[in-house]
């Protein structure tokens, strides 16, 4: 099978490259930044308005889409919030417009579109349990995931196999919010935000490598999933397990106000906000977590 990943020189794309690479899959990778890679599977194409076409796509069975400015990469404002938005939404459009132009010209074109999303979906909620089947929800990032899959299911009507994976706060040195949390701790002032209370939903970023690459093989996966353990855990509860592992304990809090001033309206969004999501689909499929548990997760990721 011949993939093309899109976000391949990301956090999550370099662990699926390495992958496709010890497995000895032929891919390319479609990016405007080539220095990371060999230049042997990179499609370097620098206009982000157009990033594929039709020879490009007819030359591939999946597609891997993991295309996407990274939301914690700065403090936002509107030009930051428009290119998180854009970044996935454009791409992602992109994406199914060549595979349209391919159908009108009569060439072959992509069966698989894996396509990024996030539990951002669901927007908050203090106690809910959020499995695939609840709704869309409110603010910024529940938007930008509802406009995002909009584009993928497009895909659909032109028969093509999809799944939206929607990803919870990937753990791992490689970068997403780890490293970030790491650092206070390495001063002994390491501690939670806000009350403590918010649930995180997580995975380690071995298992989502592996359920995107079962997702390719496996004809019976399509539509949403849930990308994250099956164990969420408090903020304070993560900071805990952190400090046990890291053999410092969790010492202080970061107010919310703080945190507001700080990291401005991403604190909002993503660090004070409360999702308790459920791989209910995933767990259906008979998909096995080799990390569902915190502590062993994140043991693995920094003894290693």
């Amino acid at each position: 099978m011949n993939l093309l990943i899109t976000g391949g020189t990301g956090f999550v794309g370099r662990a699926v490259v390495k992958q496709l690479i010890s497995r000895r899959n032929s891919f390319q990778i479609v990016s405007r930044d080539s220095k990371n890679h060999s230049r042997d599977f990179v499609v370097q194409l620098p206009d982000p308005g157009k990033l594929f076409t039709s020879e490009v796509i007819a030359r591939t069975s999946c597609i891997i889409n993991l295309a996407g400015e990274n939301i914690a990469g700065s403090r936002w404002n509107r030009d930051v919030r428009e290119e998180i938005l854009n970044s996935r939404v454009k791409v992602t459009s992109c994406i199914v417009n060549s595979i349209l132009q391919n159908q009108k010209r009569g060439l072959d074109y992509p069966k698989v579109l894996i396509n990024a999303s996030a539990i951002g979906y669901y927007g908050s909620h203090p106690k809910q349990r959020f499995t695939e089947s609840s709704g869309n929800g409110h603010g910024f990032l529940a938007e930008v995931c509802r406009a995002w899959e909009e584009e993928a299911l497009r895909a659909e009507s032109l028969g093509v196999r999809v799944l939206r994976l929607r990803f919870g706060h990937v753990l791992g040195m490689g970068g997403g919010m780890l490293p970030k949390v790491i650092f206070p701790f390495r001063f002994g002032v390491g501690g939670y935000i806000g009350d403590g209370q918010q649930w995180m939903s997580w995975i380690h970023y071995e298992d989502l490598v592996n359920l995107i690459l079962q997702a390719v093989e496996c004809e019976e996966w399509q539509g949403a999933y849930n990308a994250c353990s099956p164990n969420a855990v408090t903020m304070k509860e993560f900071m805990k397990f952190l400090g046990r592992v890291l053999g410092s304990k969790s010492r202080t809090r970061i107010p919310a106000f703080l945190a507001t001033v700080l990291f401005g309206d991403m604190a909002q969004e993503v660090l004070l906000k409360s999702q308790k999501v459920y791989p209910k689909r995933l767990l259906q499929q008979g998909y096995t977590f080799k990390y569902p548990c915190l502590f062993d997760a994140l043991t693995n990721i920094l003894k290693k």
